[in-house]
């Protein structure tokens, strides 16, 4: 599945990723409830990076976070 990262936040990517494999099957798969799933999946969920992590391994997907080097220094 191709998903343009520039338009979308990471709930509605994940969103998308989660419908495609179904909501019920992969909240059943990874004992969570799927409500719980729902909301987590919503715009502006504030979406943990531990579920994140954990919705991405079981959909094939990892991610990846890197220092760009570009960061400002602080207090400065």
């Amino acid at each position: 599945m191709d998903i343009n990262m520039k338009t979308k936040s990471i709930e509605q990517a994940l969103r998308e990723l989660v419908l495609a494999k179904g909501l019920r099957k992969t909240a059943h798969d990874l004992g969570i409830d799927p409500a719980s799933l729902h909301r987590s999946l919503k715009d502006g969920s504030n979406i943990k990076l531990e579920r994140v992590k954990k919705l991405l391994d079981y959909l094939g997907y990892g991610i990846q976070i890197t220092k760009s080097g570009t960061g400002k220094s602080r207090g400065k």
